[in-house]
């Protein structure tokens, strides 16, 4: 499945995974960041996307205000710093890309309309 990012003031789309997505979202989560509409007790560090997943999915869809954007922006630089992104070589390009995206202020989370829009696993349904 895929997320669309849009920034409405400037246009700017972005898509990524939503497994990307996700694990982004709690990277950033163990580097400082605290979430607006996410309880702050997460079950583990573990990178599993069937973990990880239902913890974000208030973000999936949904806005991100322009405060959570900055607290966003702030967890994912140190991130990057401190290398924690290159441990997974494929989020290094889509943390880039996140970090422009709350860099710009508040966002839309969106399921891509190409992709589908339906996830069990997002919609916090067990899975068969």
């Amino acid at each position: 499945m895929t997320v669309e990012l849009v920034n409405s003031a400037n246009g700017r789309k972005l898509r990524m995974s939503a497994r990307a997505f996700g694990k982004l979202l709690h990277l950033a989560r163990f580097n400082g960041w605290l979430p607006e509409k996410i309880p702050h007790d997460w079950p583990s560090k573990s990178w599993g996307t069937e973990i990880i997943l239902p913890h974000v999915g208030q973000y999936m869809p949904g806005p991100v205000s322009k405060e959570d954007a900055a607290g966003l922006l702030r967890a994912l630089i140190r991130a990057n710093a401190t290398g924690e992104v290159a441990l997974d070589g494929s989020l290094q390009f889509a943390s880039q890309a996140l970090v422009q995206m709350a860099r710009d202020g508040s966002f839309e989370v969106r399921f891509d309309a190409g992709k589908g829009f339906g996830s069990p696993v997002l919609a916090g349904a067990a899975t068969a």
